[in-house]
């Protein structure tokens, strides 16, 4: 039997106490004391919410009948971990979001997951913001968004509990794309989930080519001669001349020429990438416009699993595309083919407009 409560808590709700004009609540269940300050009315509000909350039973007979007090946040990420593998991811990256989640597991391994709080995952943030790992906590936030999206995708969840938390104190920079990431989205990009069919032909050009959003954007059948995909430049009006015999040796088979004969077999069209059937106001054959190739390059690299606070955008493909030339042929090739003038850069064309034009030849 409880014993009797002292005068002086006797008008309190059970669980809070009032020592020297400072109130306290302590968990039944587990002895554990938190303090609520010196504001009564505050404290017994919040007493009466936290004895709502532990009185409440774990599990409802209508969620053990239906099964709901099996999703526990450890039985939804062994369903997680199957998402990510069917998105493509390799082994490295399946290990860093599990490295990621591991501090989550161990904390709700057991807990429902419709019950985790936005409170919760920020007080598991705070971790890593405590130790001046701000970074860390970054990516943690940006892997739980993604994992609690998914339970709500899949009906365990109705609201996500990590979508309106914050980091501060991170300088924002966007992130580059790595190869393995790059191809991760391709994977995607010519599965059977991706509704875009031209998105694999877009990725293959832009990653070929070394060219900008705006440029891939525009780039139509009568810029293709000679031997050569002829780009003038939008941002700095550079004009290089792309062999179609470029490639890279991490895409075997794929050549620059190859990518653009695939656009010219699907349709009667200017475009190299355009719709290939009708979409709203677009008739099939029609160049796609820069917000929905951002769109596509956004959806596919989500469904492919990379997850970040400022993720990579559709123009990292060139910054990748450089890095990969110039490891294959040196920088100066790198630098010519983003239209970049240098002591020692490839021969050079002048056409018939006194234009010099930067050709960029495989060695």
């Amino acid at each position: 039997m409880a014993r009797n409560r002292s005068l002086a808590n006797r008008h309190l709700p059970v669980n809070l106490y009032c020592r020297d004009g400072y109130y306290a609540w302590r968990d039944p269940r587990t002895g554990t004391e938190y303090g609520l300050g010196r504001d009564k009315r505050e404290a017994i509000s919040q007493a009466i919410e936290a004895n709502s909350h532990v009185a409440q039973p774990s599990a409802r007979l209508i969620d053990r009948l239906s099964g709901k007090h099996n999703q526990t946040f450890g039985a939804w990420l062994e369903r997680y971990d199957a998402i990510l593998i069917n998105r493509g991811l390799r082994p490295n990256s399946l290990s860093s979001v599990k490295s990621y989640l591991a501090l989550a597991k161990v904390t709700w391994a057991s807990r429902q997951i419709a019950e985790i709080s936005t409170m919760e995952v920020a007080d598991l943030l705070q971790t890593w913001v405590d130790k001046d790992q701000k970074r860390m906590a970054q990516h943690v936030r940006s892997r739980l968004v993604d994992c609690f999206r998914e339970a709500m995708a899949a009906g365990w969840i109705t609201q996500n509990p990590a979508d309106i938390t914050k980091v501060y104190g991170v300088k924002t920079k966007r992130s580059r794309l790595s190869l393995e990431q790059f191809q991760a989205i391709y994977a995607w990009s010519i599965s059977p989930e991706c509704r875009w069919t031209w998105l694999p032909r877009l990725l293959m050009l832009a990653i070929l080519s070394g060219q900008r959003r705006e440029d891939l954007s525009k780039l139509s059948l009568s810029d293709v001669k000679d031997g050569k995909l002829w780009v003038k430049q939008s941002k700095t009006g550079s004009p290089v001349a792309l062999s179609l015999k470029l490639s890279l040796d991490d895409f075997p088979g794929f050549t620059l020429g190859r990518v653009i004969d695939e656009s010219r077999k699907l349709y009667d069209t200017t475009s190299l990438i355009h719709h290939e059937s009708n979409v709203g106001n677009a008739p099939s054959g029609s160049k796609i416009n820069l917000r929905t190739l951002s769109l596509a390059f956004t959806y596919a690299r989500e469904a492919a699993g990379i997850i970040d606070e400022n993720p990579p955008t559709l123009h990292e493909i060139r910054s990748l595309s450089g890095r990969l030339y110039e490891k294959q042929y040196g920088k100066d090739f790198a630098q010519a083919l983003w239209g970049h003038k240098t002591a020692h850069t490839s021969a050079m064309y002048l056409d018939a407009r006194g234009s010099e034009w930067v050709v960029v030849e495989p060695i």
